[in-house]
């Protein structure tokens, strides 16, 4: 058609491969095609890799591994202490709950198992959870991916390579980065204003069984 013209290229997606096989060439190991490679990097990758990207998640409040979900009342009540549950979210994975809230106010709540228990708000509640969860590796920012390549190097260079210099070097370059990403993914939102009617609204709101 008149005007329209194809792409120069394509974007391709970023995968967990991508991101296992940068960090192994920065501390002078061989790539891997996947996981399931017959080959030392592989093996070490496969037993590694997958902890490492959670824990790296939950060291912050990434904006872009960060999810809000109304939760679903349970008709059984917990055994003791707590007067409702509520069931967590089971997609995705939920690394690291940021909040429980009411009408935009946070409210005490305890966590059992894939459960939240919590007092006085029951079915008349609007129950939300913010968290953190396991994040596709497509949507993982620049500024995130290059921190966690730099951690998975200096892991790798104590499996692999097993260079205690390079770990250190790694380490630390891994640390700044984390640093430089969480200032960046801070600016992504607005400054929050106080609204003084959210307090109103939980006071009034119905807080009545089941």
């Amino acid at each position: 058609t008149e005007g329209v013209y194809p792409p120069l290229f394509k974007i391709m997606a970023v995968t967990k491969v991508d991101i296992a096989s940068r960090a192994l060439i920065m501390m002078g190991a061989q790539p891997i095609s996947s996981f399931s490679d017959d080959s030392t990097e592989a093996l070490v990758v496969n037993n590694i890799y997958e902890e490492i990207v959670e824990s790296s998640l939950t060291r912050h409040r990434w904006r872009f591994a960060t999810g809000q979900k109304q939760l679903s009342l349970l008709a059984d009540a917990p055994v003791g202490r707590y007067t409702y549950a509520y069931q967590m979210p089971t997609n995705p994975l939920v690394l690291k709950i940021s909040a429980i809230t009411v009408n935009d106010y946070s409210i005490p709540y305890d966590r059992y198992e894939d459960k939240i228990y919590v007092n006085d708000y029951g079915s008349q509640s609007t129950v939300i959870m913010d968290y953190i969860f396991r994040q596709d590796e497509s949507q993982f920012p620049p500024y995130f991916r290059l921190a966690l390549e730099f951690q998975l190097a200096s892991v790798f260079a104590g499996s692999i390579a097993r260079d205690s210099g390079m770990i250190r070097e790694f380490g630390d370059r891994a640390e700044r980065q984390y640093l430089i990403a969480k200032n960046t993914d801070s600016q992504e939102t607005t400054t929050n204003k106080l609204d003084t009617h959210r307090y109103l609204n939980l006071r009034q709101s119905t807080r009545s069984a089941v």
